[in-house]
């Protein structure tokens, strides 16, 4: 990753402009593997796990809402509920 920030002073007398810069530059380096696996995942009954440990991400993780046309179907030992 790098990082830069400028900043920058002017001053106008008469007709001379005088002005001043800084520049300063921060570079961030891992020797981590980047992340290869899935970045987007739809909710389930079971637990999932993405496997970011010990990697660099270069991308959001995105999860996805549970689809509207899904159901919750639960059985009690005698009656079948969808909800």
């Amino acid at each position: 990753m790098i990082a830069r920030a400028i900043e920058v002073t002017a001053e106008f007398t008469k007709n001379i402009i005088s002005a001043e810069a800084e520049i300063a530059t921060n570079i961030k380096h891992s020797d981590l593997p980047a992340y290869t696996g899935v970045t987007e995942i739809t909710p389930s009954d079971e637990m999932q796990t993405l496997q970011t440990a010990n990697t660099a991400l270069y991308e959001n993780i995105t999860i996805n809402p549970i689809p509207s046309n899904y159901g919750l179907i639960t059985w009690d030992g005698s009656t079948l509920t969808v909800s």
